[in-house]
């Protein structure tokens, strides 16, 4: 799979900041050995917990609330095709906005008030089952299987049959895999590999002299079931530091740092490049030059992904509205832009139509072009063979005329629909950033009041929360304040930000200077904003750092 990382860029163009996705890294780390770490988690926390709330975050996300050892537990489960996993969080999933899907009405059912009976991973492969005992309806398993693009959540009932799915696959799609209600759950086929559980020193030996000349990792994944890449490259790094000589790779000791990697993963790590996290793994990754360990796989899985938005059901279809009307925007300011004429082009319109009537006596019936000396030099002008020569210059007249008009009129027209199109993008940030409900609210009202989206969309009343800005402190000395949305920007930049003060224009970062400063504090921004801070703000402050030379 591919699994992308998103911060967001400083605009140089002075429009604030722009959301892009920048590919770091592409491994499928939620690979078999993760989901055995995590599985373990699963067992040690929730096992012979009850589920008290099942909620949908997304088309694709499913979020947990359970009960468990006199302690609420966070579960997130996704079937997304680039990061499809499964993991414990640390806060409450919340939703809100979207319509019930069958599939979650389907997991309330057999699932909420049930007890977990029983976690378990399939051997070596990405898929994971979760059986529950309800009081009403019995005994169901669900079934998540993150495989990349064929990841899926299925609910199957005692007897092995398909409850429902989240991705319906029927025979036209898969025909030796249908995955429909009342059809009998399949699991993925085996991998036709080495088993890791009994792998052996010979059969470590064979492997590496069939495949002579190849990277090691690269035949380790090839030839064994359940290793990933980064997996891979991990041990081939380990040997690296013991026998330089990849030629002669001692496959007792390959096989030791095998079996230990597998069977103690007891250092969840995520490894970081420019303070983006590009890898985690339940063990220690020492390829990489900055890593850091966690508590538990999850804890490093939600580092590598980021705080889980509570809120992404509530944001989705706002999202969605406030993106159609950016579109629609974007045609209207494309379609001024067609209209836009250049001087030399209106120059030209008329100075043809006066060349046409000069030489009208010239011009014979049925004649397609006239060449001219004018004051712009020697033309060619298109004419209309069935028309006169003074219908002709009338034409360009005409046109001359509608192009004068447009002229004065589209340039007004054009930068009104490319700030309209600006704000729209900016909602679109703003909503990205929201923490909570008041700060969503604040972009309803905001993208209301735009026109961004329909009236009848409920806003709170209570405004706690709308205009205070993030605030941290630099380890220079500086007041960083950042704001999240338009109301907070405003209230930054017209009402706290000093005459004396720093302004950003990525998000509206302000940097209040101390009174007491020397002119050589303001060296290259030195900023170490606490981890809440969003790392597209870091980004965006590093960016004018670099820009002003600090």
């Amino acid at each position: 799979m591919e699994t992308r990382r998103v911060f967001a860029q400083a605009n140089p163009s002075g429009f604030g900041c722009r959301a892009r996705r920048i590919v770091l890294q592409s491994r499928p780390m939620f690979d078999s050995i993760t989901l055995a770490a995590v599985t373990a988690e699963l067992n040690e926390k929730i096992l012979r917990g009850r589920v008290q709330e099942i909620v949908q975050l997304d088309a694709l996300a499913f979020g947990f609330e359970l009960y468990a050892q006199h302690a609420r537990n966070y579960f997130f489960v996704t079937a997304h095709p680039t990061d499809a996993r499964a993991h414990l969080v640390a806060a409450k999933l919340r939703a809100g906005g979207l319509a019930p899907a069958p599939f979650l009405l389907a997991l309330r059912k057999h699932a909420q008030d049930a007890f977990v009976d029983a976690i378990e991973q399939l051997p070596h492969e990405r898929v994971l089952k979760i059986q529950f005992d309800s009081s009403v309806e019995g005994i169901a398993t669900l079934v998540i299987e993150t495989i990349g693009k064929y990841s899926n959540l299925i609910l199957v009932d005692a007897g092995g049959d398909v409850i429902d799915t989240l991705k319906r696959v029927p025979s036209g799609i898969n025909r030796a895999r249908v995955i429909l209600p009342h059809h009998a759950y399949v699991p993925p086929p085996p991998q036709a590999k080495l088993d890791p559980a009994t792998l052996t020193e010979t059969a470590l030996a064979r492997v590496l002299a069939e495949n002579p000349g190849a990277p090691l990792w690269q035949t380790l994944v090839k030839n064994i079931a359940g290793v990933s890449p980064l997996f891979a490259r991990e041990i081939a790094h380990r040997i690296s530091l013991i026998s330089p000589n990849f030629l002669q790779i001692d496959a007792k000791e390959l096989l030791e740092i095998f079996r230990a990697m597998r069977e103690k993963s007891s250092c969840p790590t995520v490894a970081y490049e420019n303070d983006e996290p590009i890898a985690f793994a339940p063990y220690e990754l020492t390829q990489f030059a900055n890593t850091r360990a966690f508590g538990t796989t999850s804890a490093a899985i939600e580092e590598f992904f980021g705080a889980l938005e509570s809120y992404a059901a509530a944001k989705e279809p706002l999202r969605a509205q406030i993106a159609d009307a950016r579109a629609k925007l974007a045609r209207k300011r494309d379609a001024l832009a067609q209209e836009r004429v250049s001087d030399s082009e209106i120059e030209r319109l008329r100075v043809s139509g006066e060349m046409i009537l000069a030489y009208a006596a010239q011009i014979k019936k049925g004649q397609a072009t006239l060449k001219a000396e004018s004051e712009i030099g020697e033309i060619e002008i298109p004419l209309n063979p069935i028309l006169s020569a003074v219908e002709n210059a009338q034409k360009f007249f005409k046109e001359y005329h509608r192009a004068q008009d447009a002229a004065a009129r589209v340039p007004a027209l054009l930068d009104a629909a490319e700030n309209q199109v600006g704000y729209a993008e900016q909602m679109l940030n703003d909503l990205e950033l929201a923490e909570n409900r008041a700060e969503i609210d604040a972009v309803i009202a905001a993208a209301r009041d735009a026109g961004l989206i329909d009236e009848t969309r409920r806003v709170s009343k209570d405004p706690s929360g709308l205009a205070v800005p993030r605030e941290f402190q630099s380890r220079e000395g500086f007041t960083i304040l950042v704001g999240k949305n338009a109301q907070q920007n405003d209230a930054l930049t017209f009402r706290r930000a000093r005459a004396d003060d720093l302004w950003l224009p990525a998000r509206n970062v302000a940097f209040n200077t101390p009174r007491n400063s020397p002119n050589n504090s303001r060296k290259r921004a030195a900023i170490r904003a606490p981890k809440s801070l969003s790392r597209r703000a870091k980004m965006c402050i590093a960016f004018a750092a670099d820009l002003r030379g600090w």
